[in-house]
């Protein structure tokens, strides 16, 4: 199964996921970004312009979904 890391970026701060996870496939990974996303957006509501990263395990970067305040956001 391909391992997923999910990194959240603050601006020009990068918080990187040295364990990833394993999933069956992009959109098992996609699923769960969005997930994330809805548990966290109040939480960090204000804490500015902050996107989560979905990289492969090359490093490649595969979808950033935005936190916006009321509204879903996520773009590859």
């Amino acid at each position: 199964m391909p391992r997923y890391f999910f990194n959240i970026r603050d601006g020009h701060d990068l918080d990187e996921d040295d364990e990833g996870v394993e999933l069956p496939d992009f959109e098992a990974a996609r699923a769960e970004a969005l997930a994330t996303v809805e548990e966290l957006r109040e939480e960090l509501a204000d804490a500015g312009n902050i996107e989560l990263e979905i990289t492969d395990e090359t490093g490649r970067r595969l979808l950033t979904v935005p936190f916006f305040r009321g509204g879903r956001g996520g773009r590859r």
